[in-house]
């Protein structure tokens, strides 16, 4: 008994680091800018891979950095095909609306193959130790998750192509249809109902076909987890609207009296709720999106496991709110010559709270992935993995 509980694994936690520095990064950033330029493009390839190897390279755990292993070529290819169906696109428009949609539906067809194929050159470029992530290309689980808005949104499309007369004669004659308004008014609403369900599936899709040599990656949260906190992110956007509401009343109103005093009375109550609504709606857009940006973060990081080590994420919402609004402040008055420095501070701070909470010897882990890999060679063939940007 004594043995036993002597040989149980002592968890233990393991910390991410960014050791980037923005000086060294603006060097590497400008020369990227001018040279993509000056090459109309074709060099943001070798751009992107020299910004993930900077940023992979100063990202640490327990010592060692990460490395970024594809080669520009790889990744410039994928643009070029991707700038190919994008003018496909364009100039079928100049043809006709129908060819438009043909072309359309065409490379919507692609998109989750296209979607797969991205993900698995980001994974299979990406290693830790001289361990290579990978990505299971599973092209039937893609199309099964990406169906659903395809067809609810084809659905949406095709129905306001076959009801167009139908509404456009009611808007002439000023007479509505009571139905057709319902029905065009549920759509957005169920697709606001499904996304949180939607992004579970996808979220869970791309973590859950993920390996680490072999090791699996596995995601433990739920779909309710996600209704919970897009449930929150709503209630707390209710209060602001009816907080909002209350303040600019009382700010009109004030105004408004200002106004009547004057020997010259004008009303300026539209432009006070301009402003208002501007200092209102910036604030609150940077808190919105700093809070699920964090939430979201933490919730997909705290349920991930890979062979039983634990990722962990303790991201604060008002630091974060903190940090995008001094980098777009920053930003702004640099006239976007301190986005370096913003990055390299934004890296740095999610590296801090960052971490793995091992399930015993992380290097036995580590040597037994090494040697599992190396016996496993080069089978997960990437001759159909290609960087679309996605």
């Amino acid at each position: 008994m004594e043995n036993a509980m002597r040989e149980t694994p002592t968890p233990t936690t393991k910390d991410f680091e960014f050791t980037g520095r923005a000086g060294e990064y603006f060097s590497i950033w400008i020369v990227n800018i001018l040279l993509t330029i000056l090459t109309l493009g074709i060099y943001s390839a070798w751009a992107k891979v020299r910004n993930k190897q900077y940023f992979y390279g100063n990202t640490h755990l327990d010592g060692n950095s990460f490395r970024y292993l594809a080669e520009p070529k790889q990744i410039l290819k994928g643009r070029v095909i991707a700038a190919a169906l994008f003018a496909v696109y364009y100039f079928s428009g100049l043809i006709s609306p129908v060819a438009t949609l043909i072309t359309l539906g065409i490379i919507m067809l692609f998109m989750p193959a296209f979607v797969v194929m991205s993900m698995s050159f980001q994974a299979r470029n990406s290693a830790y130790r001289n361990i290579r992530f990978n990505f299971d290309k599973n092209f039937r689980r893609s199309y099964l998750i990406f169906s659903f808005p395809v067809l609810l949104i084809g659905a949406y499309v095709g129905m306001t192509a076959l009801y167009q007369s139908e509404l456009l004669a009611a808007q002439q004659t000023g007479e509505s249809d009571t139905g057709l308004l319902i029905l065009f008014s549920l759509f957005p609403l169920l697709i606001m109902l499904l996304s949180p369900w939607w992004e579970y599936l996808l979220t869970s899709f791309k973590i859950n076909h993920a390996d680490f040599g072999t090791a699996d990656f596995n995601f433990s949260a739920s779909t309710r987890d996600y209704y919970k906190l897009y449930l929150k992110m709503f209630l707390v956007l209710m209060l602001a609207v009816i907080g909002y509401g209350i303040f600019s009343s009382i700010i009109a109103g004030i105004a408004g009296a200002i106004s009547s005093s004057n020997t010259e009375p004008a009303d300026r109550t539209p432009e006070v709720y301009m402003l208002i609504g501007f200092l209102f709606v910036l604030p609150l857009y940077f808190w919105m999106f700093a809070y699920m940006q964090t939430k979201k973060t933490n919730l997909i990081y705290g349920n991930i496991t890979v062979d039983g080590h634990q990722l962990q994420s303790a991201l604060k919402v008002w630091y974060m709110l903190y940090l995008y609004i001094t980098n777009t402040i920053a930003i702004a008055l640099s006239l976007g010559l301190l986005i370096p420095w913003a990055r390299i501070r934004t890296a740095r701070y999610r590296a801090s709270v960052t971490s793995v909470q091992t399930d015993g010897d992380f290097d036995h882990f580590i040597a037994a992935q090494i040697e599992n890999q190396s016996a496993l060679g080069e089978e997960m063939g990437e001759v159909f993995d290609m960087d679309l940007g996605m």
